[in-house]
């Protein structure tokens, strides 16, 4: 079973080595996005980010990024 989703909380995320190579892997500048700080204080995931990241990544880089993310055990 898949530990994380796009329902996940970025704040937890974030804690987990194996999702930051991920981002650094297909999204590094996300980092450093001026919504990021607001995102984490107000408990955001990646769905209800999805507005904002669909503006800065194709459709086929966010999937591979769900794709792997689910792929973590």
């Amino acid at each position: 079973m898949a530990k994380y989703s796009f329902d996940t909380k970025f704040s937890v995320l974030m804690k987990d080595p194996q999702v930051m190579e991920i981002v650094a892997d297909l999204c590094p500048d996300i980092l450093n996005h001026p919504m990021k700080n607001l995102a984490l204080s107000l408990g955001f995931t990646p769905n209800q980010g999805m507005v904002v990241l669909s503006k800065m990544y194709s459709k086929e880089k966010i999937e591979e990024f769900k794709k792997r993310l689910e792929a973590i055990e």
